[in-house]
């Protein structure tokens, strides 16, 4: 497309060619020529916003929506990351230590995540502890909480009483990103549902809110089986999860099939690499831009995807600044995954100076 100095130029060009004069910038016909410069870049501009919009390929926001609706799919929503808090005491208390619903509890740091109990319990005089399911109080991502990272009570209901997450909480989802949606949507062109494929149970188990992929792996308990694992984005789900699908799944199943939903296993994976910066650019900075790719790279990753160290590596390769990189150790193969699993990054290690 051409910008609007290119069709200002072309246009005082031609008119010079026309006239064999030239046009001041104060002039009228100069003004006259600006003005219809950029009617022309603005209908170039929405002309090409509507081509993109023609094909999931380049379609984005809304329209990609559309795009997915005509064929029965649709972005999926936020969800919250569920868990279990355990509230404890140094040493049994006088009386029993009630702990209502909705008892609010979160991280440490500028933004905490904060969560809210969804059952009433109590520690008994007797015990010193009690453990409560609780849910993030914010949907997104950022509730999934590592264990250990819930330590505040915000409002102390008692001095002597702590909290802390033993398990990690998970299942945490942000808004559905037109990347996700676009690459759903493809997948179903590449490979239609046909009501009784493997794509058919793919498609209904993505659709669940939450579930970033699912991997459909038939006959694993003889003829007549199909078993799916499915995964949040980069994180396991736990049983309510399982649960909604495998509900929707045996509404919606083939008759004598028997379906099995089970969560996917998570593998983790560690990566090292010796890396030498462009002069110009800071190591620190170049170092910061790889951890993002590779942490991007991993969270991208379905059910049974193995991790292949061209992928890795073109991932890695993003980052500017780069001058020359080698992967270390592990990082040097490539990993195939079973059905059954979703590899996760463990630790990033980058050398160099």
């Amino acid at each position: 497309m051409e910008s609007y100095d290119e069709i200002e130029s072309r246009m005082v060009e031609k008119y010079r060619e026309l006239t064999g004069c030239d046009c001041s910038d104060a002039s009228d016909i100069s003004i006259k020529i600006k003005l219809l410069a950029g009617e022309l870049f603005n209908l170039q501009s929405s002309i090409e916003w509507i081509n993109n919009q023609l094909f999931p390929q380049t379609a984005s926001g809304t329209q990609l929506e559309y795009h997915a609706s005509m064929r029965g799919l649709s972005r999926k929503q936020p969800t919250a990351a569920a868990g279990e808090l355990t509230f404890s005491v140094a040493e049994p208390a006088a009386s029993d230590i009630a702990i209502p619903a909705g008892t609010l509890c979160s991280t440490v740091g500028k933004n905490p995540a904060v969560f809210a109990t969804t059952e009433a319990a109590q520690i008994y005089k007797s015990r010193l502890s009690v453990t409560v399911p609780a849910v993030a109080v914010s949907a997104g991502s950022s509730g999934n909480a590592a264990p250990g990272c819930i330590t505040v009570i915000t409002k102390q209901l008692n001095s002597l009483l702590s909290v802390e997450n033993a398990e990690a909480f998970t299942g945490g989802s942000d808004l559905e990103d037109d990347e996700s949606l676009r690459r759903r949507i493809l997948d179903d062109i590449k490979t239609p549902s046909t009501g009784v494929n493997k794509a058919y149970y793919r498609r209904l188990a993505e659709s669940v809110d939450g579930v970033h992929s699912a991997n459909v792996v038939p006959r694993v308990r003889g003829n007549g089986t199909i078993d799916i694992y499915i995964a949040g984005r980069g994180s396991t789900l736990d049983s309510s999860y399982t649960q909604k699908v495998q509900e929707l799944i045996s509404s919606e199943r083939e008759l004598n099939v028997d379906v099995l939903v089970q969560s996917a296993e998570l593998i983790s994976t560690n990566v090292s690499l010796y890396l030498a910066v462009k002069s110009g650019y800071d190591f620190s900075d170049v170092r910061r831009d790889i951890t993002t790719n590779i942490r991007e790279f991993f969270a991208s990753l379905r059910v049974g995807e193995g991790v292949y160290t061209s992928k890795l590596g073109a991932a890695v390769a993003k980052a500017p600044g780069i001058d020359s990189f080698l992967f270390s150790g592990s990082s040097m193969l490539n990993i195939t995954a079973k059905p059954s699993q979703l590899y996760t990054l463990g630790t990033i290690n980058i050398y160099g100076g």
